[in-house]
Order: structure tokens, then C-alpha cells, then sequence
């Protein structure tokens, strides 16, 4: 009999274990989406930067830069602020819809993990009642929680569009003061950088910075509601427990790596993502 069980038991860990791999591949494809959305918009600001620098290039064509140095960082700042701003509010668009995405995959993580403990109202699940308990759970989300989650991810793209229109204008302002042609502040203004081996060998640019934080806050929020779908779900279908796993990889860091495995009551797990760039999980535990 106990030999039975451990064969029972190894399967049921192997189903978890397919499940947890399957819900994190979905999350982090769903958060790759929303950082080639904020990189595709920082995209265009970066197109609308390097206009004006090739415009005012143009200007100073027939008389140095330097002796024009007023009136260009006047009109230039003026554009970079211009720029910045439409930026924040692009990146506004479709972030409350994309809170909602990642809390509904949150829910849809709940239920695999369910299946794949075999619990009884959750075995042979067709994709219609899957999709209608999505739904349903997710009705059940206070309206101000997916807000605040919308807002805090605002907020923090906000900082970084602000950053990035002082960053411009302090480079051309110090390209000013030492001499520098504008062909030479447009290279440390820099572009966004897509293919990531070229990413990692481009040198330290003002693009590069707030792609380098842009992205991170895409990955770090989708986790994060994708964390509290999965709580809201937890709470419906009665679900009193969770274990803590981590990427089981060199990148994992040593506060994530305390917790592996460990199980919380749901109400006092600590919260996902633990950090920026967080990649751990939380799968429900059988009652006992």
C-alpha cells in the first residue's frame, strides 16, 4: 500500500510540476508582450528625439553649435519635454487591460494547479467551464484592486519617462559645456536596442537606462497581478495553504532561495514578486 502511495504521490508531484512550468511559461510570454508593447512606444520616442537632434543639426550647419548654445538647449528642451510627456501618456493605454490579463492567467494558474491535485470539482475541466470560472472569479475582484495596480504600474513608467526627459536634456546641456558635436550627444542619447546580445555589448546610453527599467517594471507587475489573481481564486475555492518555489537556477538570489518550498498559510505568504525581476511562484497545497 505504501509503495502505491509513493507511486501516487510521485505522479501527483509530477502533474504540479507540469503545471507550475506550464503557468509560468504563460506568465512570462504574457509579461514579453507587454515589454515589446512600452519598448515598440519608447521606440518612437527615441525616432522623435533623434528628429530633432538631425533638426537642429541642420541649423547649426552653417555656424558652430556652441555659439548658438542659448537657443538651441531652449528649443531642444522644449521638444524633449514634449516628447516625454506624450510617452507617459502612451504607456498609460492599455495598462489597466493589462492588469486584468495578468490577474485572469493568475486565475487560470489557479485551476491547472487544482487539476493537477485531481481535486474533485476540478477534474476534467472542459474549456467552456474553465473559461466561465475565470470570469466568475474574476467578478469577484474589487474594482479599487485592479486600480491600484494600474496606478502603481503608471506611476513607476511615469518616473521613468520624467527621468528620461532630464537625462536628454542633462546630455545636451553637458555636450554643450565641453564641446561635443551633436552627432557625438545623439550616440550617448543612444536608441532602443531590441536584439538582446546587441542590448548587452551597447555601452551605458540614455535609451538603454530607461528600456533597462521600463522592461523590468513590465516583468515585475505582470507578476505581480498575476499573483493576486491566483490569491482571489485561492480564497474562493477554499484553498488554506501555499508552497513556495523558486526558478531553481543560478539567477535565483539568496532571499528567494530561503523560501523555497516552504508552505504559508495563503493570508501570511509573502507577497509576489519578493523583489524586482522576481521569477518565484506559489502552487496550493492539498489540505491535510
Amino acid at each position: 500500500m505504501r509503495e502505491i502511495r509513493s507511486h501516487a504521490d510521485k505522479g501527483q508531484q509530477e502533474r504540479i510540476r507540469d503545471a507550475v512550468a506550464q503557468a509560468i511559461e504563460q506568465r512570462d510570454r504574457y509579461a514579453e508582450e507587454r515589454v515589446k508593447e512600452l519598448m515598440g512606444v519608447l521606440d518612437g520616442a527615441a525616432d522623435d528625439v533623434a528628429k530633432q537632434i538631425r533638426r537642429f543639426e541642420e541649423k547649426v550647419a552653417l555656424k558652430p553649435w556652441q555659439e548658438m548654445r542659448l537657443a538651441i538647449l531652449k528649443d531642444l528642451e522644449k521638444e524633449v519635454a514634449g516628447i516625454a510627456g506624450e510617452l507617459q501618456q502612451k504607456w498609460k493605454v492599455g495598462i489597466r487591460a493589462n492588469v486584468e490579463g495578468a490577474m485572469k492567467l493568475g486565475i487560470e494558474d489557479g485551476i491547472t494547479q487544482l487539476e493537477a491535485l485531481e481535486m474533485p470539482d476540478f477534474k476534467d475541466l472542459s474549456d467552456i467551464s474553465r473559461n466561465a470560472l475565470v470570469k466568475r472569479t474574476f467578478a469577484t475582484i474589487d474594482r479599487a484592486a485592479v486600480d491600484f495596480l494600474a496606478n502603481y504600474q503608471l506611476q513607476l513608467l511615469s518616473d521613468v519617462s520624467a527621468e528620461l526627459g532630464s537625462a536628454i536634456k542633462r546630455c545636451v546641456s553637458q555636450g554643450l559645456l565641453v564641446g561635443k558635436s551633436l552627432p557625438e550627444v545623439a550616440r550617448e542619447i543612444g536608441r532602443v536596442v531590441k536584439d538582446p546580445d546587441a542590448f548587452r555589448r551597447a555601452g551605458k546610453t540614455v535609451f538603454k537606462t530607461a528600456q533597462q527599467r521600463a522592461t523590468l517594471i513590465a516583468r515585475t507587475e505582470t507578476l505581480r497581478a498575476h499573483n493576486e489573481g491566483r490569491k482571489v481564486f485561492y480564497r474562493q475555492v477554499g484553498i488554506a495553504k501555499v508552497r513556495w518555489l523558486i526558478a531553481d537556477d543560478a539567477r535565483a538570489c539568496a532571499a528567494c532561495r530561503a523560501l523555497n518550498g516552504k508552505v504559508f498559510k495563503l493570508g501570511d505568504a509573502p507577497d509576489l514578486p519578493l523583489h524586482p525581476n522576481c521569477r518565484c511562484c506559489q502552487t496550493a497545497c492539498a489540505a491535510d
